[in-house]
């Protein structure tokens, strides 16, 4: 080996040591015995990115590039210091370059092109939501178009603008009821007209609503609204009919139905009177109509909103205009005087999670109306610190805190059936021990909804520490599985008209934080230990879902998860085998995100982008 060889081998293990003088030194001697060793330049490179000199590192990289352009690396650490800088066009090609020297690996061609994304969306990041730039692109490249003017409608159709309000309802077609300052978009009846066409006469719908967005100060479309299928809770939370909605006009007229009121004030009422007659409710997939700017919803129609959820008979408490969403609503239900909940913790060691999760619930539910009876599980744990944390909570709490030692190889569905057996608690809170509560009031939101007899499971808001979003509901079908929506975005995000802080439907909820029922979980025997570690929960939710109840997500209920700091969730042993198991037994179900996920959206794009991305 000559001295070139020599240096660059030192070198290369300083700086994985994190010795950069002495790394630099050798390295830089290297390239004096042997200027044309393009390892050396890459290496440089890399020292210098790390000392944040990184116009330096970029010298060094495509020095390392033109000297042996067959490494690969250096054109990806290149790509890197381009993207960092926000060349992403420069960066997509650097990308490119890397991937045909190292066709192994293939996430580099996805890096790539991600770079070549952000260079057409004006360096909008489309993980971190649907941003304005992103939405025009996706309206003048990706969207489906709507149908030209040269069509013909075959249908009546009656605009309500250009009808007297003394008018009986038709006796055929349909009445396009458009919210004040609302515009439909051209095409947009002959679209529903393409719809219905495409309708199997049995589902024939006597509703029909599309997604919108709005027009900016410049007449710019933005701020989409992609909706879901008709899920109650999350229409209530923030009601989807103001800007359109299309009505059998035959419906209208059997059920007697009152002409609408002019007033956009007073239009909700009428709106939640004509869906208490049950109409059969269909939901077109494309952006039909333009609302105008979103206003605070007013106190009365607030009460509306009330009045209808307690003839509907919800016992709800109170419904409020949103405090942060204009368009939306708070809504409590209400609790009664006195409830027992037992709270499941399965625990391995990490006394450091366990107690910041045991501290966090207990205190913050101290002056709630619900009795708290702590079971940790132990599955094994070894260290004397877990051992002195559980003996210090039974001491603190004699009579409220159970500890069950259970040293079998993990299986959290079994871990928690066991713990449930033995308690009689009306309500049942399965926790990781990596969950920490942030503020009271949180539980009791959780028990409202639990409590209710349509509700199956409910779970929480949960946040990773730097306050973006961990779970907010799962997405079942996604990655032909399920994910959880919205991972990774800002709490106030926007996207789907900010559906995180409003109360969700989902397929299901994650175990991390589940509240139900004990006579629920009872009737399905519990979690199917036959997933021992994954898709658990997500069977669980779907076994609910199929005997008719709703798993939701409650806005209110804010926690954060210090997600995989128990667990490697990365070197699973169980993670095919559960998927495989959830395929062949959910098939139909996991084949599509409906109705809980947008159908204008990707489906395995948890940031809600629409469809067409890839």
């Amino acid at each position: 080996m000559n001295a070139a060889a020599v240096d660059y081998r030192a070198g290369e293990a300083a700086l994985a040591q994190g010795e950069l003088q002495q790394a630099e030194t050798l390295l830089r001697h290297c390239i004096e015995l042997d200027p044309m060793h393009a390892a050396a330049h890459h290496l440089l490179g890399k020292l210098a990115s790390k000392q944040g000199c990184d116009q330096e590192a970029l010298q060094w990289q495509m020095q390392s590039c033109a000297l042996a352009p067959w490494l690969g690396w250096n054109w990806f650490a290149a790509a890197e210091l381009k993207q960092k800088e926000g060349d992403w066009q420069i960066a997509a090609e650097l990308f490119d370059k890397a991937a045909e020297q190292l066709p192994q690996e293939c996430w580099i061609r996805e890096l790539a092109a991600q770079a070549q994304c952000r260079q057409l969306l004006g360096g909008e990041n489309l993980a971190a939501g649907l941003g304005p730039k992103a939405y025009q692109y996706w309206v003048e490249h990706l969207e489906t178009r709507l149908p030209g003017p040269a069509t013909l409608l075959r249908e009546p159709w009656l605009l309500l603008d250009q009808a007297e309000a003394s008018q009986v309802w038709p006796v055929q077609g349909w009445v396009v009821l458009v919210g004040v300052g609302a515009s439909l978009r051209q095409g947009a009846l002959l679209a529903l007209e393409q719809w219905l066409a495409a309708q199997h006469p049995r589902m024939f719908p006597d509703l029909i609503y599309s997604d919108e967005d709005r027009l900016s100060a410049s007449g710019e479309r933005c701020d989409p609204w992609f909706k879901t299928g008709w899920l109650e809770e999350n229409f209530w939370a923030n009601p989807w009919l103001d800007n359109l909605s299309v009505w059998r006009s035959s419906w209208l007229r059997e059920h007697q139905l009152a002409w609408p009121p002019a007033s956009q004030g007073e239009r909700l009422g009428w709106i939640l009177q004509a869906l208490e007659a049950q109409p059969r409710i269909g939901h077109v997939a494309q952006v039909l109509v333009h609302g105008p700017p979103a206003k605070p919803r007013r106190m009365a129609e607030a009460l509306q909103l009330q009045a209808h959820l307690q003839r509907c008979q919800e016992n709800v408490k109170r419904v409020s205009p949103h405090a942060k969403l204009p368009g939306a609503f708070q809504l409590q239900w209400a609790l009664p005087g006195r409830l027992n909940c037992r709270v499941v913790i399965p625990t391995r060691d990490k006394a450091d999670l366990l107690s910041n999760c045991l501290e966090s619930v207990w205190r913050s539910c101290e002056k709630s109306g619900i009795k708290l009876q702590f079971v940790v599980v132990d599955n094994g744990s070894k260290e004397a610190a877990t051992q002195n944390l559980l003996n210090q909570w039974q001491q603190r709490l004699p009579n409220n805190f159970q500890v069950l030692f259970d040293s079998r190889s993990f299986n959290w569905s079994l871990l928690n059936n066991a713990a449930v057996q033995a308690g009689d608690e009306e309500l049942l809170l399965f926790l990781n021990n990596d969950v920490e509560a942030l503020k009271p009031g949180w539980l009791d939101a959780l028990a409202a909804q639990a409590l209710r007899p349509r509700v199956g499971a409910v779970g929480a808001l949960l946040l990773y520490p730097d306050h973006t979003i961990q779970h907010a509901g799962m997405v079942v079908g996604m990655h032909g599985g399920a994910d959880h929506a919205y991972r990774g975005l800002p709490l106030e995000h926007g996207v789907h008209r900010s559906r995180s802080e409003c109360l969700s439907r989902w397929g299901a909820v994650t175990g991390a934080c589940l509240m139900l029922r004990r006579q629920l979980f009872e009737r399905l025997g519990g979690f199917d230990p036959g997933l021992p570690v994954e898709f658990n929960d997500v069977d669980f939710c779907l076994r609910l879902n199929e005997l008719g109840y709703h798993n939701l997500v409650v806005p209110e209920a804010v926690l954060y998860h210090h997600e995989s700091q128990s667990r490697d969730s990365a070197a699973s042993k169980t993670a095919a085998a559960a998927l495989k198991l959830m395929q062949d037994r959910w098939r139909q179900r996991l084949a599509g995100g409906a109705p809980w996920w947008p159908d204008a959206c990707c489906r395995d794009h948890s940031d809600g982008r629409p469809g067409g991305w890839g």
